[in-house]
């Protein structure tokens, strides 16, 4: 059990190390990169620079870790999650966190309890907390871009009737909109002009939004350049659907607000009521943490909470 704990703490200084250094890289990368535009540019003994103008698409900075990457099938999933969250981070780091993680929180469970059963349980908690993390960055973005979207279309119309082109209307969005609609929006513009078809361009805007108000944006504005037609029609027609969607959104939120708060209620009570009872009675809950059987009860207690957690949250939460 020594060799285990052992190993862990060698895994996890080891992949904390490696996440501290990866930033200290990046920031000293940073620096010389300055330094060489400032005092590099123009000098005799400068060296002469040759930028790659294609996009660095490793999945991770290891070459091992990339190639494991590459070959999986979960990775594509997880570089889709990264790129809805907007992070500007590789999928390897993300995945050098649930190991880290999850080792940390066996060792801590394994400290306080040394029971294998709570510590694997705090292992699976803790190696899915970047995957959550991901999950609610994603889903805050998203929820960001679909308030603004109506708006940002509101001014692409006006922009067209102004006289503008799309592209350049596109731009005038990328330059009034804060993010992410300006960052999503100046990306499509950016890879029309280097050459990338419209319908490619929106799709990649699709892939990279999870949001379900994007598929009828895009169908839309091919038909129209396809077809033909009044395309700031088309907008004004668009922006209209989603501001009525997000009305019935509202609508069923506030509808749903008691069964959600009375899900989260349930999740906190019985951790509420082991925690009085460990304060106003230490030894009558003594038996659950010192027995073998004590700790299976508690890990099925905390997987039962945790299910039940997920019920709860699927029935309230109704896709409009």
């Amino acid at each position: 059990m020594f060799a285990l704990i052992a190993l862990l703490v060698f895994v996890s200084l080891a992949l904390g190390g490696y996440g501290i250094a990866g930033v200290l890289r990046g920031r000293d990368e940073e620096r010389r990169a300055l330094e060489r535009r400032l005092t590099g540019t123009g000098g005799a003994s400068a060296a002469p620079l040759h930028p790659s103008v294609l996009r660095d698409r490793r999945l991770s900075a290891i070459a091992l870790l990339n190639d494991l990457l590459e070959h999986s099938g979960l990775a594509r999933r997880l570089v889709a999650m990264v790129r809805q969250a907007g992070l500007r981070r590789r999928v390897g780091e993300v995945v050098l966190y649930i190991p880290l993680l999850g080792s940390a929180g066996f060792m801590l469970a394994m400290l306080i309890t040394a029971s294998v059963p709570i510590a694997l349980a705090a292992s699976a908690a803790g190696g899915s907390i970047p995957l959550l993390v991901l999950r609610r960055l994603r889903r805050k973005r998203t929820l960001r871009f679909s308030e603004q979207l109506p708006d940002a279309l509101d001014l692409i119309r006006a922009a067209l009737q102004a006289g503008h082109g799309f592209l350049s209307a596109l731009s005038v969005v990328a330059d009034e909109f804060p993010d992410p609609v300006a960052q999503e929006v100046r990306d499509v513009a950016e890879e029309v002009r280097l050459g990338l078809p419209l319908r490619d361009a929106l799709s990649n805007l699709a892939e990279r939004v999870d949001d379900p108000n994007l598929p009828i944006l895009v169908v839309g504005v091919l038909l129209s350049q396809e077809v033909g037609g009044n395309l700031a029609e088309v907008l004004d027609n668009v922006g209209y659907t989603i501001r009525e969607r997000f009305k019935l959104l509202r609508e069923v939120q506030v509808l749903t607000a008691q069964a959600r708060f009375s899900g989260r209620v349930l999740t906190a009570l019985p951790f509420l009521v082991g925690l009085a009872m460990i304060t106003l009675n230490p030894g009558y809950f003594a038996p659950m943490l010192e027995r073998q059987g004590g700790h299976y009860l508690l890990a099925y207690g905390l997987a039962s909470i945790l299910c039940g957690h997920m019920v709860i949250r699927r029935l309230v939460r109704i896709r409009v």
